[in-house]
């Protein structure tokens, strides 16, 4: 896998041959194309957006060989530097961390990454117009993950809130109040799950379906379960891997003292399109994501919690009852 860095130098920008972050001129509002050893690079077909996201705040941006560069606060980033190594068999591979420009690549990341580990590279800070980052000021703090739809053809996704509670210990007091009054008028406080985005392509017997995180905050308990069932409308075969990856998970979860993943996300990704010839790796993807306020003990001076989470765990059991309805 190859890349380029993005340097500042005076006011152009210049390419050199180490880590390919293909952004388009759409992202870094360049001007002109820059040279790498005298030929001509086309900046704008490059980066691509991650399309299958279906949740989430900042969208990702898709890099080859299966990963996502997704934008981050610090304290998502140094979680999975410091993640526990329980935690680390529920979450996506994290491959790399990113912070202005400073690389850290993990022993456990995946060959080709361990193969061209990142050096040197500088982000741009400014960006106007970006469909990609929410036209925000591009973040200092990326991580590079795995992409759960990698070659699928036709992946349904679901993405639900995860737990009874969604606020940090760092959360402002206005924060706090915020959040907790929307996981007590939605379906969090009760069930432990929200439906924060799900899309599930058409086919020749069903018209596409998709849900926002809008949509999910109205839901009840029988429009959430009526929406999960549809999701969830797959051979037994397929239904059995589902219910193995998340017993995995709560098992997991059941043998962990002190964790809290307050906001996380349960992200499932299922293929549609099944051949006789389809891996079984490609067929169930399920990942815990997005740690910017979750904790463990002895993480960032957080507050030390006992036992396990049971938030997340009554989430879990509530999914699991769905899928073996």
């Amino acid at each position: 896998m190859h890349y380029f860095v993005i340097c500042e130098q005076n006011p152009l920008f210049s390419l050199k041959l180490h880590f390919f972050f293909r952004i388009p001129k759409m992202v870094l509002n360049i001007k002109r194309a820059s040279s790498l050893d005298g030929a001509t690079v086309n900046v704008q077909d490059v980066l691509k957006p991650f399309d299958h996201q279906v949740g989430g705040h900042t969208p990702f941006t898709s890099l080859p060989n299966g990963h996502l560069l997704k934008p981050c606060v610090e304290r998502e980033l140094y979680f999975y530097q410091k993640m526990p190594k329980s935690l680390k068999s529920i979450a996506p591979l994290c491959c790399s961390t990113i912070q202005g420009s400073s690389v850290s690549t993990f022993d456990d990341s995946c060959v080709n990454c361990r193969q061209h580990q990142l050096e040197n590279v500088v982000i741009p800070e400014s960006i106007e117009g970006s469909p990609i980052l929410n036209k925000r000021k591009l973040s200092k703090n990326f991580i590079v993950l795995s992409d759960l739809t990698y070659r699928m053809k036709s992946p349904r996704i679901l993405d639900l809130k995860l737990g009874t509670r969604q606020h940090g210990d760092q959360a402002t007091v206005a924060k706090i109040a915020c959040m907790t009054a929307k996981c007590q008028s939605t379906t969090s406080a009760t069930l432990g799950i929200r439906l924060c985005g799900m899309k599930r392509p058409p086919s020749e017997s069903q018209n596409q379906i998709s849900i926002n995180k809008y949509e999910g905050r109205q839901m009840g308990k029988m429009e959430l379960f009526l929406a999960l069932q549809q999701f969830f409308d797959v051979s037994e075969n397929v239904l059995e891997l589902v219910q193995t990856k998340l017993l995995a998970i709560r098992d997991v979860l059941n043998e962990t003292d002190g964790v809290r993943l307050f906001g996380a996300s349960l992200l499932i990704v299922i293929e549609s399109e099944i051949t006789e010839s389809t891996p079984i790796e490609n067929l169930v993807r399920i990942k815990v994501v997005d740690f910017a306020n979750a904790t463990f003990g002895g993480f960032q001076g957080d507050n030390i919690y006992e036992g396990k989470d049971e938030g997340s765990i009554l989430g879990l059991d509530t999914l699991l009852g769905i899928v073996k309805c």
